[in-house]
């Protein structure tokens, strides 16, 4: 196994939820499927917890239900459950509200057996005590807590749920390299298809870092061992970062990351969404703007002097790099042969500048590769070596918002006609040759199980 460093984990603290197994049964049967749900107590017991911390659920073995017709005997193994506390609430004069969500299976199934019979002696009073308390919600302390996490991430079984805990822990806030522009692509991607907060129906993880790790999970998924492409793909396998599933109503959507080096390293990420219901294809590719030091001033009014700060200005470097990906895209730009369906643009190809150091939360610019040609050949906007100078104010408007973006993709005003998984694999390929990383998705009808026709079609790209 991989190691995986989680002494970022280990400073939040920790804290122990216990469980009945009655109470485990009720949460499963709710929405959340026990995944993610909310309790209150007290606001003394609450401060238990903290907020985008760690905890350990604790949960009872025996039965659960009345044993009559209506509420038949269940028998609920014991089991203990990794837990973020996503925040902690004043919901009433003396109660708080405890958020816990992406709760994960972790082994083994007893607090006693993770204490096991070589506890140091330096955490034998806690762990007696702890060992013995009957709280249902309660602090446990650093050292012990660092311990007790440090046994958990120790086995094995354990490292994908730690993995996914760690992406909560330290999410990227800033746009400063590829893990940041990653999120932001795979939160578009899932924009575009409408389940921003689904849950994964299937997701497989290689070892290397990837968005798709904070993914929620159905209850009953079991995540695979190695994340892989479709079948008949020849992309290398070891590009792969992830893998994860969507389901809504009668449509799929796959996503797929990939890059060849490490993401950390990566400043530049491609989205490249396939629709094979519209029969398009659309391509963001993510450029930095980097910011421009401000002028400051000095201005007499007459009444005394002033200091006035120029507008924001930013900056994309537009390199020999950058004019042969464009030149490359306006090769791939050609029209196809004539479509029923109806585009605004056939282009598909498209570029999303956010702002280096710039909160993640931030909309970004949204070109067509068109837009951009021409404000490059217009020399409006031309900024230091060549560059393309940034000011929202001469902009006035003229760029795609998000949201804007997201319904044109949903509709399939936009994007390549007659666009197949072939073109999908190309620009991947490309992207990646390139060192960019990539987020790859694809939007689909499901086979329809009624029809015996489905399951026998072979799986086509």
């Amino acid at each position: 196994m991989s190691e995986i460093d989680i002494t970022a984990l280990k400073r939040r603290g920790l804290s122990f939820l216990r469980l009945s197994a009655a109470e485990w049964r009720e949460l499963q049967e709710t929405r959340g499927r026990g995944t993610k749900f909310t309790s209150v107590f007290p606001h003394a017991t609450a401060r238990a917890g903290r907020a985008r911390a760690p905890a350990i659920l604790l949960i009872e073995g025996g039965k659960a239900g009345a044993g009559g017709m209506l509420d038949p005997t269940e028998e609920v193994d014991p089991q203990l459950k990794l837990a973020w506390i996503k925040s902690i609430q004043a919901v009433a004069t003396l109660e708080s509200r405890v958020s816990f969500d992406y709760v994960l299976p972790v082994v083994p199934a007893t607090l006693e057996a993770l204490i096991g019979d070589d506890v140091p002696s330096r955490h034998k009073a806690a762990a007696y005590r702890h060992l013995r308390s009957r709280s249902a919600f309660e602090e446990v302390s650093p050292k012990f807590g660092e311990w007790l996490l440090g046994r958990l991430a120790g086995r094995e079984e354990n490292y994908r749920a730690f993995r996914r805990m760690m992406t909560l822990v330290a999410p990227p806030r800033q746009f400063r390299n590829g893990v940041a522009l990653e999120q932001d692509a795979l939160g578009l991607a899932l924009k575009a298809f409408g389940v921003q907060t689904a849950e994964a129906t299937a997701l497989a993880l290689s070892e290397r870092p990837t968005a798709l790790a904070g993914a929620r999970l159905q209850e009953d998924v079991v995540i695979e061992h190695d994340a892989r492409w479709i079948s008949g793909w020849t992309l290398d396998s070891s590009d792969v970062t992830g893998r994860a599933v969507f389901t809504q109503g009668h449509e799929e959507l796959q996503v797929f990351t990939a890059n060849k080096q490490p993401l950390e390293q990566l400043f530049g990420v491609d989205l490249i969404y396939l629709n094979e219901m519209r029969r398009s294809i659309v391509m963001v590719q993510y450029k930095m703007m980097e910011p421009v030091e401000r002028t400051k001033r000095q201005i007499d009014t007459g009444l005394g002097i002033i200091t006035q700060t120029d507008e924001p200005e930013w900056v994309v470097p537009i390199d020999d790099q950058f004019r042969e990906e464009m030149a490359r895209m306006a090769l791939f730009d050609q029209p196809d042969s004539p479509s029923r369906s109806y585009r605004m643009t056939p282009s598909p190809f498209f570029f999303k500048l956010v702002r280096r150091y710039g909160s993640t939360g931030g909309a970004g610019i949204l070109l067509s590769l068109r837009h951009l040609q021409h404000l490059i050949e217009e020399g409006q906007l031309t900024g230091p070596r060549g560059g393309l100078r940034i000011l929202y104010s001469e902009l006035n408007g003229h760029y795609l918002r998000s949201e804007t973006f997201v319904d044109l993709i949903r509709s399939g005003y936009i994007g390549s006609h007659s666009a197949t998984t072939d073109h999908l694999e190309t620009l991947i390929t490309v992207a990646l040759a390139e060192g960019r990383g990539v987020v790859a998705a694809i939007q689909r009808v499901l086979p329809d199980p009624r029809h015996s026709d489905f399951a026998t079609m072979p799986d086509e790209h």
